[in-house]
């Protein structure tokens, strides 16, 4: 927070057309879908009934506010004042996926303590929800809906996290290609926008 100088990622939220209220829309009703098919809101309930609720909540708590300030805060605001420096084009977007990457690379410690095979799973997956973090943070402005929906996501029983089983990389692949892909979408509309208003200041000046 100190390095970024600001949760906000501009003095101004984004004017939200309705192409880009569309893609937004979407990508809500895919990560809702996430939720329910990984079985978020058992997991929460769960943990209302768990003997370590407390330690259940602060891991999932302290991971979400790292994670998020670290590669939604620092990493992504690097890599766009990196573009800005360099006149990159689509640099909302760029900036969201060299982030993600860096993101999904972190879960690579997991291969320390778990199977091959899950980790990459988990790092593919860490891949898509960070640029999927990313549009909500652009779209609000803020670190605090990121946080809050990654602390959502990871809420659960320590337990949940074991190793024993891994899922299925069909599944896996298809819906975390989904948020990928329509989180792209969603972050190129803003960079358009983005490009759109520096032609017309350009045009004043």
């Amino acid at each position: 927070m100190i390095s970024t100088g600001s949760a906000k990622f501009t003095e101004k939220r984004f004017k939200l057309t309705k192409q880009i209220l569309i893609w937004v829309s979407i990508c809500l009703v895919v990560t809702v879908s996430e939720m329910l098919i990984y079985n978020i809101p058992n997991n929460i309930y769960t943990v209302f009934t768990h003997s370590q609720f407390w330690t259940n909540t602060f891991f999932a708590l302290s991971a979400a506010i790292f994670e998020e300030s670290l590669c939604r805060g620092l990493f992504f605001s690097a890599f766009v004042g990196l573009g800005i420096y360099r006149s990159s084009k689509f640099n909302i977007t760029k900036s969201a996926i060299y982030s993600s990457f860096l993101f999904g690379a972190l879960h690579s410690i997991n291969l320390l303590s778990g199977p091959v095979t899950i980790v990459l799973q988990q790092m593919f997956s860490a891949i898509a929800i960070g640029t999927l973090f990313v549009v909500i943070r652009v779209i609000t402005n803020g670190l605090f809906f990121p946080i809050l929906i990654h602390f959502i996501l990871d809420w659960g029983p320590l337990t949940t996290y074991s190793y024993d089983t891994g899922g299925s990389w069909v599944l896996t692949l298809t819906i975390f290609t989904i948020i990928f892909l329509v989180s792209t979408k969603t972050l190129s509309l803003v960079d358009q926008q983005l490009q759109h208003l520096q032609i017309e200041i350009e045009k004043v000046k």
